[in-house]
């Protein structure tokens, strides 16, 4: 699966940024500036924790003393992953696949403590309950430009949130960051995410 990267990642962490300063944490945000060409191989699952170690590595190369966190998510259909949209038409194509049927969105997640050299690795996945909108509504989603930077085609907290009959899992792994296993992963780091927060006001 070829996914280059592109100049305006920063835009596409939004989300992940939204989801840890509302949970006390401000990081500062780097993009990696990595190749996300990868084998069409490995299983979704195993693709997104590939990407997103490829992501950390990249930053911690570059703040040797950081924290760093990369993640990367797809969404899984019928054993297909399906990444951001290549085009307009791409993403009408990926909705017609989507409308009535369920996915796996699956997002990597990549911890290293570039400081004492050590990195876990895990997979937050969460199930994906599409509705049946009309073929208006999805052009018009569409055009609007907000499925273009999102893998599957879709979010849960925008314009394509009405289009989301439901989801089974953490709400925050389709948004690009699961908070749960974030907490987990920085305790195997010997990190308590409460030392994350920052000082309120």
């Amino acid at each position: 699966m070829n996914r280059p990267a592109d100049p305006d990642a920063r835009t596409r962490a939004a989300g992940r940024l939204r989801l840890l300063r509302a949970a006390g944490i401000d990081p500062e945000v780097v993009v990696s500036g990595v190749d996300e060409t990868a084998d069409a191989g490995p299983d979704t699952a195993a693709l997104v924790s590939v990407l997103a170690e490829r992501k950390a590595a990249a930053v911690a190369a570059r703040r040797p003393g950081a924290l760093v966190l990369g993640c990367d998510s797809m969404l899984d259909l019928d054993g297909v992953a399906f990444g951001k949209p290549a085009s307009a038409r791409h993403a009408v194509d990926m909705w017609r696949r989507l409308s009535g049927r369920q996915g796996t969105l699956y997002t990597g997640h990549c911890l290293i403590d570039a400081a004492g050299g050590r990195r876990v690795r895990d997979v937050a996945a969460t199930v994906v309950r599409f509705g049946t909108p009309s073929d208006a509504e999805v052009a018009a989603y569409v055009a609007s430009g907000e499925p273009m930077t999102l893998a599957g085609a879709f979010s849960i907290d925008g314009r394509g949130a009405p289009f989301v009959e439901g989801i089974d899992g953490d709400p925050g792994n389709v948004i690009g960051l699961c908070l749960p296993l974030l907490r987990r992963m920085l305790a195997d780091l010997g990190v308590a995410i409460t030392d994350l927060w920052t000082e309120p006001g």
